[in-house]
């Protein structure tokens, strides 16, 4: 016979459901309203809220810029779908977000350490923002071109068309992955001692005192090599010490050039130009040249050129001239030619 505690049917108190709560908006740039409101749509359902519970909840998740629109506009938001109008009318430029999801799609590449599931749902995210009604073609396009190299290659010889595809053979490759790393099959102690031919101290020491003996004998024949080498010569000695004591100084750029790397000219010391184009050096070659010829003309001055060329050949060979000074620069011949052209000036007709 049951007891009458145990006749007693058991009273199920119900639990109160937590509400959840959607994130806050704040109105900054770069926040997407229209992801805000979907989630706060998400979170409504979860808590059973109806369009007027919707609106009288939204103050509390709302803060900065976007508080206070809703507190300047208050008296004219009085529906739920006025509120959502006005909030993605004000901070929701639809084709800003689309370029730069565009943007962020064109670049998105698996980063280091980051899951291939990680990227692949990252990707297909951007994909939903760009166009809702994308084909999968693309899809699995913009998935391709970022993926990590090693699954990428694995990937090329696979006939894949979908996202799904996809998906299925990177948790392939991923798993074959995951068993090629293989695990010891015994357990391993930490005081394993590395060498197990050494048995006692006595091996130990044997073989300090060898690999000493191996390392002594070594350096002994390097030494011996050393000095059984040609010494140098003492003038190759005297010049490695003379060069080591002197070495040559280094040329002095710094003088050459200014501060703003112009050149400096060695003739006149001014900067802006080299010795080469230096007007006082040209100056003075030609004053010199000048000088020169005026000396010269001034010389010979009442001679004929007949008379200028005796007097130069006869200065250079005072025992012959030149009868026909023309001919001898127009024809110029051998040196025996012109001595058998050359008479003694004795024999040439007095004017």
């Amino acid at each position: 016979m049951p007891t009458e505690q145990e006749a007693k049917p058991a009273v199920v108190t119900p639990s109160l459901q937590q509400w959840r709560s959607p994130s806050t908006f704040r109105g900054a740039p770069g926040e997407d309203p229209l992801k805000w409101l979907k989630e706060y749509d998400r979170v409504a359902n979860f808590n059973k809220w109806d369009d007027m519970m919707c609106l009288a909840n939204v103050y509390f998740f709302l803060d900065g810029t976007a508080r206070q629109w809703y507190v300047n506009n208050e008296d004219a938001l009085d529906s739920w779908k006025a509120f959502k109008n006005g909030l993605s009318g004000l901070f929701g430029d639809r084709q800003k977000y689309t370029r730069r999801a565009e943007e962020q799609l064109k670049c998105r590449a698996q980063r280091s350490g980051e899951s291939t599931q990680s990227y692949i749902q990252g990707v297909l995210g951007l994909c939903q923002e760009v166009n809702p009604l994308m084909k999968e073609g693309k899809k699995v396009s913009h998935l391709m071109k970022g993926v990590a190299e090693d699954i990428y290659q694995a990937l090329l010889t696979r006939e894949i068309n979908d996202t799904a595809s996809f998906i299925k053979w990177c948790n392939y490759i991923e798993d074959m992955k995951q068993k090629r790393v293989g695990r010891p099959k015994f357990e391993r102690l930490p005081n394993v001692v590395p060498v197990a031919s050494l048995t006692d101290e006595t091996d130990l020491v044997s073989l300090i005192r060898t690999i000493v003996r191996e390392e002594v004998h070594r350096l002994v024949n390097q030494t011996q090599e050393s000095l059984d080498s040609d010494p140098q010569s003492l003038e190759e000695i005297v010049q490695d010490e003379v060069e080591m004591k002197f070495p040559p100084e280094p040329r002095k750029t710094d003088v050459w050039r200014t501060a703003d790397n112009r050149p400096v000219c060695f003739h006149c010391g001014r900067p802006g130009h080299v010795m080469r184009y230096c007007r006082e050096r040209k100056a003075v070659f030609d004053n010199s040249r000048t000088s020169t010829t005026l000396s010269l003309k001034k010389k010979y001055a009442d001679q004929t050129l007949l008379a200028v060329l005796r007097l130069v050949l006869r200065e250079a060979d005072p025992q012959y001239v030149v009868t026909d000074p023309r001919r001898h620069i127009a024809d110029p011949v051998s040196r025996q030619a012109v001595g058998a052209r050359k008479t003694k000036e004795s024999d040439l007709p007095r004017r």
